[in-house]
């Protein structure tokens, strides 16, 4: 008898990619490798830094709303995670529609980002958050003294949202 299943003689269909696996639109599968791990990372640090917060992850991709907020002591501060490739400059062109609703929310917000300088972004996150805002360059756990830092300077604001 002979197989007649095409399945077993072509080597590249018997490798089935699962609706999890596909790519999201408009990202490489790099970038989403990369921010998926760097989430984690940033996720461990807030764990490690602030052992009795609360955590809360936004799990849907969306450009106006921040990956996290951490709430300490009853207050809030929002943090939007970026990665970037490559060790050039960080525009932040990617914030403004977050930086609007936060801008009318009244929110605090962190932006971490993995590498590069982001004197660009920071300009950008003033304009539109002033004291409110903060961005810096954390890769890793030699980083968490001035997370920490952000973090509290935001949470010593003694309005509420402000």
């Amino acid at each position: 008898m002979i197989d007649t299943s095409i399945g077993r003689w072509l080597p590249f269909r018997s490798r089935r990619r699962t609706p999890e696996s596909f790519r999201p639109r408009g990202t490489s599968s790099k970038i989403s490798r990369l921010s998926a791990r760097y989430d984690a990372e940033v996720d461990a640090a807030l764990q490690r830094l602030w052992p009795k917060a609360r955590i809360y992850h936004d799990r849907e991709f969306t450009r106006d709303r921040a990956d996290f907020l951490l709430v300490v002591r009853g207050r809030g501060v929002m943090i939007e995670t970026k990665v970037k490739s490559d060790p050039g400059l960080f525009r932040g062109s990617t914030l403004p529609p977050l930086l609007d609703r936060l801008q009318r929310d009244g929110r605090r917000l962190v932006v971490l980002v993995n590498q590069g300088d982001p004197t660009p972004a920071r300009d950008l996150i003033s304009t539109k958050l002033g004291d409110k805002g903060r961005i810096l360059v954390w890769s890793g756990p030699h980083h968490d003294t001035e997370l920490r830092q952000a973090v509290e300077s935001l949470l010593q604001q003694t309005t509420r949202h402000a």
